[in-house]
C-alpha cells in the first residue's frame, strides 16, 4: 500500500490567464489533500475493460457495494463487487444472471417494486451491433438478481441504448424509467404501475426533437415546482452533419415533457457529453448542472467540462470560465461529495484513458462554487479512467474514490483529516 499525499500550496487568483477568458478559483489558503491508493489491499486483481460503475447497498448490510459494467469477452459483463468491511469481493457468478453478449452501456439502481431492495436497469447496445432489448434485473432480497425483463418491460423493443435513469416523473411515489438511445431511435419513457411493472408511454410523454443520441441523463427539480425535469447529454455531436446540443426537458407536473432548452439555457453545440448531473455547487439551495464532455479528435473547446449556474428559477447561465480552472478537458465521468467536511460539494473527475497525459482530477470547491484542480494519484502512474464513484466505501464517513478503467480498477481511500486551512 502506498499513501500518496498531494499538496497544493498556491493562490491562483488571476482571471482570464489563458486566451479565451477562462478563470480560476481563489483558494482561501494552503490546501492539503491526502488519498491513499489501496487498490492492492482492497480490490481483487482484474484485467477487465470496465467503463462504468454504480454504487448501492445491494445485499442490505449497511455498506455500499459496486456494480461494474464491462465489455464482451471479459469474465463477466456485469461485475458485482460486494463490500466486506471496505474490501471488495467479486461475487458476480453467484449473484448475476446470464446477460446477452451486447455491451451494457449504462445502468441505474433503484427499488422498482418497493420491496426494500435495489434492482437494476441496464441500457443495452449503445452504438454497437444491431441492438439488444434493455434489461430489468430484480433483486431477490439478498443481493441475488433475476432477469425479469419479459415481465417488467412488456413489449420491449430492440434498441441501441446508452443510458438508463430511474426517476419518478409522474409524482406517484414509484420509480419510472428513462432510457436514452442512439440517434435515429426514439428515447424511451417507461411508467411504473406501482408494483414494478412498466408500460412504454414514450410517444405521449416525450417530445422527440430531432435525431440525436442521448449518452447521459439526470433527473431532479431545478425549477422548484415539485416535479422532476430531465437534463440530457447528447453524444454523436455531428450526427447527420448537424451540431447537436444538450437538452433540458421540463415536466408539466404530471410526467409530460416539453423541450425548453432554448428558453432556459444556452448549451454549446457539438459537445460529446458522457456525464451530466444536477448538483448545488454554490450552496444557494437550487440545483446547478455540471457536464463532462469528451472531445472529438483533435481536442477542442467543446471537449471541456462545463458548469451552468441556476438563477433559482430553473434558468441557467454558463459560468465555466469564472468557476472552473483552465484545462479541464477530456472529461469522461464525474461524481461529487464533500470530501473535506467543509459543507460544500467537491468533484472527482476521470479523463479519457487514451490521453494519459491528462490526469484524473479532484476539483475542490471553495464554498462559493469556485474550484481548483488537484491531480489524483494512482499507483504506477495516472492512467485515466472510464467511470468513477465518489462515496464512502470504507465505512469511516469519508468519501473515497473508485475508478473503473481498462485494466485494474483503482480505489483511492480518503485519509484526509480535513482540509488544512489557516
Amino acid at each position: 500500500m502506498r499513501s500518496v499525499v498531494v499538496r497544493l500550496v498556491a493562490v491562483v487568483v488571476g482571471l482570464g490567464l489563458i486566451a479565451g477568458g477562462f478563470g480560476t478559483a481563489q483558494p482561501r489558503g494552503p490546501v492539503t489533500t491526502d488519498f491513499a491508493d489501496e487498490t492492492g489491499s482492497r480490490l481483487q486483481p482484474d484485467r477487465d475493460r470496465s467503463f462504468w460503475v454504480r454504487p448501492g447497498d445491494i445485499d442490505k448490510d449497511g455498506d455500499l457495494d459496486l456494480i461494474v459494467g464491462n465489455r464482451p469477452g471479459d469474465p463477466a459483463l456485469i461485475r458485482v463487487m460486494i463490500n466486506q468491511q471496505g474490501k471488495f469481493e467479486n461475487d458476480s457468478a453467484r449473484r448475476m444472471p446470464a446477460i446477452p453478449s451486447q455491451i451494457p452501456f449504462g445502468a441505474d439502481l433503484g427499488d422498482i417494486d418497493r420491496d426494500g431492495d435495489l434492482d437494476i436497469a441496464l441500457a443495452m447496445g449503445g452504438g454497437q451491433g444491431g441492438g439488444e432489448p434493455d434489461r430489468i434485473l430484480v433483486n431477490t432480497g439478498t443481493g441475488l438478481f433475476q432477469d425479469e425483463t419479459a415481465t417488467r418491460l412488456p413489449g420491449v423493443v430492440i434498441n441501441r441504448s446508452f443510458v438508463a435513469r430511474f426517476c419518478d416523473v409522474d409524482s406517484d411515489g414509484d420509480l419510472d424509467l428513462f432510457v436514452g438511445t442512439l440517434a435515429g431511435e426514439p428515447a424511451r419513457l417507461w411508467i411504473n404501475n406501482g408494483t414494478g411493472l412498466y408500460s412504454d408511454q414514450s410517444g405521449s410523454r416525450l417530445q422527440q426533437v430531432g435525431a440525436f443520441s442521448i449518452a447521459a441523463a439526470d433527473c431532479a427539480d431545478p425549477d422548484k415546482d415539485n416535479d422532476n425535469d430531465l437534463v440530457l447529454g447528447t453524444g454523436e455531436p455531428t450526427q447527420g452533419g448537424v451540431n447537436q446540443v444538450n437538452r433540458l426537458w421540463v415536466n408539466s407536473n404530471s410526467g409530460f415533457f416539453t423541450d425548453e432548452t432554448a428558453y432556459r439555457v444556452s448549451f454549446e453545440q457539438g459537445t460529446n457529453t458522457l456525464s451530466i448531473k444536477y448538483l448545488d455547487v454554490d450552496g444557494d439551495g437550487d440545483l446547478d448542472v455540471f457536464a463532462c464532455n469528451n472531445p472529438i479528435t483533435p481536442p477542442t473547446i467543446a471537449g471541456r467540462a462545463v458548469l451552468w449556474i441556476n438563477n433559482g428559477k430553473g434558468f441557467f447561465s454558463d459560468e465555466t470560465a469564472l468557476r472552473l480552472p483552465f484545462g479541464v478537458f477530456n472529461c469522461v465521468d464525474f461524481d461529487y461529495a464533500d470530501f473535506d467536511g467543509d459543507k460544500d460539494l467537491d468533484i472527482a473527475m476521470v479523463r479519457a484513458q487514451q490521453t494519459p497525459q491528462a490526469p484524473n482530477l479532484l476539483l475542490m470547491n471553495d464554498g462559493r462554487g469556485y474550484f481548483i484542480a488537484i491531480d489524483l494519484p494512482v499507483e504506477g502512474g495516472n492512467e485515466g479512467g472510464n467511470g468513477v464513484v465518489f462515496k464512502d466505501l470504507t465505512g469511516d464517513g469519508k468519501p473515497d474514490i473508485y475508478i473503473a478503467r481498462v485494466g485494474q480498477d483503482v480505489l483511492l481511500v480518503n485519509r484526509n483529516p480535513g482540509a488544512s486551512r489557516p
